[in-house]
């Protein structure tokens, strides 16, 4: 019979919420959240990008992203403006005090990692990293 307990599926989505959790508490001290900071980080790293292109990095509904992208500009992490050739497509980008908080923000991503990562080998995780693009492959074939 099916075991849900031994079902790599459920053990791998359980973890990935306790994760999400903890670095959300975490975060929360700072007034901003894990989706926030996500937000924040690809903004940081990769400049002005429309709310689509965000959804896509992230990985979340365009719906979501545009209710996280109204909460950032109301906290006056982001703005958002209209493509001028395409009225259709909004752009985003950091404002300063964006920047000025997610650099602040950045070791706790890094605290997070290490937190989660204790007594594992660099070898190990990249066994896991690579188990993990093969979970995506295949489910990208369904």
């Amino acid at each position: 019979m099916f075991d849900l307990d031994t079902c790599v599926c459920f053990s791998t989505n359980k973890v990935a919420k306790k994760l999400a959790d903890t670095f959300n508490e975490r975060l929360l001290p700072f007034g901003v959240t894990r989706v926030q900071w996500t937000a924040m980080y690809f903004l940081l790293r990769d400049g002005r990008m429309s709310q689509k292109e965000l959804s896509d990095k992230m990985n979340i509904k365009e719906s979501t992203t545009v209710r996280l992208v109204d909460r950032m500009e109301k906290d006056g992490f982001i703005v958002r403006f209209k493509d001028s050739n395409d009225r259709r497509i909004t752009y985003i980008e950091l404002t300063e005090k964006g920047k000025k908080r997610i650099e602040e923000l950045l070791p706790e991503g890094e605290k997070m990692s290490q937190l989660a990562s204790r007594g594992i080998s660099d070898e190990e995780i990249e066994i896991f990293k690579k188990v993990l693009d093969k979970f995506m492959e295949n489910l990208e074939n369904v």
